[in-house]
């Protein structure tokens, strides 16, 4: 499956996306395109041009921002009218949870913008999730 990945206002972003596509192979991911954003504006497009390409993405962004410029916020107001198939919290035992959101056959996952926390994730509840779809 083809996916890609995009980063908002995230830290540490090479070892990041090192992290990410160790695990791409076992779960039968090929990353196509990776994007930068840095405002809400920016991420909106590039999910939309994204998704035009590929029916899985990954945001890596900063988790643990609550205001309106944080991922959590900007992904909740661009739902809102979308209807959503499924919404799961991806629990992270070493800090902030990632989240897989899915709208048919159009996957999101949002992971936190931690290398350790990345690998975390794709390990666990992520890897067993798209491998069961």
């Amino acid at each position: 499956m083809d996916c890609g990945l995009i980063f908002y206002s995230a830290r540490k972003t090479s070892f990041c996306e090192r992290s990410l596509c160790k695990s791409f192979s076992e779960l039968g991911l090929n990353l196509q395109n990776t994007a930068f954003a840095i405002d809400n504006k920016g991420v909106g497009s590039l999910i939309i041009d994204t998704f035009k390409k590929c029916n899985i993405i990954f945001i890596i962004a900063n988790l643990s921002v609550d205001d309106k410029k944080g991922i959590k916020y900007i992904l909740s107001n661009a739902l809102s009218n979308v209807s959503v198939d499924e919404c799961k919290k991806l629990k992270n035992d070493l800090g902030e949870d990632g989240y897989v959101i899915r709208a048919e056959n159009q996957f999101m996952i949002v992971l936190p913008d931690e290398p350790e926390q990345i690998e975390a994730i794709m390990q666990g509840p992520i890897g067993r999730y798209i491998l069961m779809k």
